[in-house]
């Protein structure tokens, strides 16, 4: 599980390079099907490869509030709040959870992004 952690924080660090390093990594460390859901849209795999070409770094970032929870053998969930800036995204604080799978090596396989504060106040207050 401390390898799918490293994982995590590698696709922090390779966002923060941009350009075609952290394309490449992720390409490297996503399953053949993964996809990622983000406030307002759904990325599929190729997708989300693509995003990289015109997105600015990030800036800075910081994960807080770590959990782990172990599904199966085959299977770990994490979670944990990101806070994060670039010129694109200025700040951006959202819970994340990822699920790894095994195969020969944790592989990401899907990642939710949930905004906290306003964006998060607001969708609150449309369910209550």
């Amino acid at each position: 599980m401390d390898q799918a952690w490293q994982l995590e924080e590698d696709f922090w660090r390779a966002g923060s390079t941009g350009g075609p390093d952290v394309r490449a990594y992720y390409a490297r460390v996503l399953t053949s099907d993964a996809f990622v859901v983000v406030p307002g849209q759904v990325l599929a795999r190729e997708e989300l490869l693509r995003q990289w070409d015109d997105r600015a770094p990030w800036e800075r970032y910081d994960i807080e509030d770590r959990r782990t929870v172990l599904i199966n053998g085959e299977t770990v969930l994490l979670s944990y709040r990101v806070s994060a800036s670039s010129p694109d995204t200025p700040a951006y604080e959202a819970r994340v959870s990822s699920v790894y799978t095994w195969e020969a090596g944790w592989v990401l396989a899907f990642r939710q992004h949930t905004p906290e504060g306003d964006a998060a106040d607001a969708a609150a207050d449309g369910l209550a």
